[in-house]
């Protein structure tokens, strides 16, 4: 996890060309202010790296679903902490090569 974490936090430094020393898993994208183009470029980012496919709807972000979750299953996506995680549970749900 450590390693999707700090890789995780390259690709948002070099998308928001923010010195990766003001990063942290604790950093909120909301305080980096992230909006949603940057989202979509850090997604895509994401998903080149890891080869993964990361469904989800910018749109979507601010808008709960029934029982109060994001509509995209990831969970919240408000943290690079939980970027991370959302993007290990994706990795690990691929099938072996």
């Amino acid at each position: 996890m450590e390693d999707i974490t700090k890789t995780v936090i390259q690709i948002i430094s070099r998308e928001l060309k923010i010195p990766e020393e003001r990063l942290s898993p604790d950093t909120a994208l909301q305080d980096l202010g992230v909006e949603s183009l940057d989202l979509i470029e850090i997604i895509f980012a994401l998903e080149e790296e890891f080869d993964i496919s990361i469904p989800f709807n910018a749109n979507e972000a601010a808008t709960p679903g029934k029982e109060g979750a994001p509509q995209s299953g990831l969970g919240k996506l408000e943290t690079i902490e939980q970027i991370a995680a959302a993007v290990k549970r994706l990795v690990d749900r691929k099938p072996a090569a």
